[in-house]
């Protein structure tokens, strides 16, 4: 529309002109007349000035209201008025349909869990100016997370155990209900760009937090390893009345180290706490974890080690669960390949002779996804060997399939089985959802969901 205006008033301006020029070659006899017309002409000069004048006003007003809709996409999106500066909610949404056998049979259930378990946050990152010397600003950080089952609507995950002081500080599963009602998370903190991040509550595990990248089923999926190893040593998943740090990342390089006080009892001696004991020091302990990426390479190292929250009896103390694993992945661009490693114990306090479970224990996973265009597939296959007197050993197999819907919105198909040898007992899982204890020692179950998982 800009250039239309520009190009017709400069032949109008043009063709003045032309007519002014040739007024100029008048004969001189007419000397009179030729004085009228250079005032006229004079004043022609003044007009198209003006118009020039007025041309280029109205290109730049055209300019800037075609320029607007540009300027307005780029210009930052407004702030929300519901929750402070700094806070951010977030939220994933999974329902699902599946239909497994633990050994009594065909069952058909809805679920909430099926590709990542359902939950809610809000996340804090909040710059608090420039309070140190050296290392820019510091950011007041901070999360609250928790569960959710839209089969049920039931809120918040892991069950906090009556007890003396509370008898529960860390959960190793996804799954429990209870007064924990942000279960998954609930911290706060200071981070800075040069000296890293430290924060105090219940957090996610240096060692959970490696072990992500060793599964090609991410959070969640029937035959998922990271529900099926961590057992090993009792590797941590979560850790309440932890302090936390992270190291900025140097070189592709980044350490995360957590502690936890564990009950935080105040108590002498052992006290008895139900059918169980707990002491001053139960659940205290600490893991570590390094985080490597370079290009197409991932690769995380961890280890652990945590005193049990209770000894039962017959055992003589706090029995202390430690264990190291390795966990990474390559992207090869047509396809990327998972691995884990993990092995552990679980010793002291004569638990290796009574209680017995897992007490020395190694496992593996090795795990496959292809995408191809909106399409993903998977497929995964762990080994579970139990080195303890009841010699529970197991293998899982899955795959799966994904179709991205819309962004952050996905589509998906699941199969597994887990087959239980001699007389183990263990439970397929998948991201939120327990298919239930076997009806007996050796059954291998079984499962196949269908759903949809959306994140916001």
């Amino acid at each position: 529309m800009s250039k239309n205006r520009t190009k017709a008033a400069h032949i109008s301006i043009a063709t003045l002109v032309g007519a002014l020029g040739m007024i100029s070659v008048v004969p001189v006899h007419a000397e009179t007349e030729v004085e009228a017309l250079k005032r006229e002409l004079a004043e022609q000069r003044e007009l198209i000035n003006k118009l020039l004048a007025a041309q280029a006003s109205q290109k730049e007003a055209i300019d800037k209201i075609e320029a607007h809709p540009a300027q307005a996409a780029a210009a930052p999106a407004a702030k929300s008025s519901i929750l402070p500066e700094g806070f951010t909610p977030y939220a994933t949404l999974d329902v699902n349909i599946s239909n497994a056998n633990s050994g009594y049979g065909r069952k058909t259930t809805v679920g909430s869990g099926g590709k990542s378990q359902s939950s809610f946050g809000v996340k804090l990152d909040k710059p608090v100016g420039e309070a140190l010397p050296v290392g820019g600003a510091l950011h007041m950080v901070g999360e609250i997370e928790m569960g959710l089952d839209l089969s049920t609507g039931v809120a918040g995950n892991g069950a906090n155990a009556p007890g003396v002081n509370a008898t529960v500080p860390s959960s190793g599963a996804i799954l429990g209900n209870g007064s924990q009602l942000f279960a998954r998370q609930a911290y706060a903190g200071v981070a800075s760009d040069t000296y890293g991040q430290i924060s105090l509550g219940r957090q996610y595990a240096a060692t959970y937090i490696a072990e992500v990248a060793g599964t090609a089923f991410g959070l969640g999926f029937y035959g998922n390893d990271l529900l099926f190893l961590p057992p090993i040593g009792g590797s941590p998943s979560r850790m309440s009345n932890a302090i936390a740090y992270h190291s900025p990342t140097f070189a592709g390089l980044t350490i995360w180290a957590d502690w936890t006080a564990g009950n935080e009892n105040n108590v002498n001696g052992a006290i008895l706490s139900g059918a169980s004991t707990v002491k001053d020091n139960s659940g205290q302990g600490w893991d570590l974890a390094a985080f490597y990426h370079n290009g197409p390479l991932t690769a995380n190292l961890a280890t652990w080690n945590i005193k049990n929250t209770s000894f039962a009896t017959g055992e003589t103390g706090l029995a202390t669960k430690k264990g190291w694993m390795l966990a990474g992945n390559y992207d090869f661009g047509f396809a990327k390949l998972f691995g884990t490693y993990m092995t552990g114990t679980i010793k002291g306090g004569n638990y290796q002779n009574v209680t017995q479970t897992l007490s020395k224990a190694d496992g593996w996973s090795i795990s496959t996804s292809i995408p191809v265009g909106r399409h993903t597939f998977s497929a995964s296959f762990s080994g579970l060997n139990d080195k303890s007197l009841q010699n529970h050993d197991a293998t899982l197999f899955g795959v799966g399939y994904t179709y991205r819907l819309y962004d952050k919105t996905w589509f998906y198909l699941n199969w597994a089985r887990l087959k239980n040898k001699g007389n183990s007992t263990y439970s397929l899982m998948n991201g939120g959802d327990l298919v239930g204890n076997i009806a007996a020692p050796g059954i291998s179950p079984s499962a196949f969901m269908i759903g949809i998982n959306t994140r916001f």
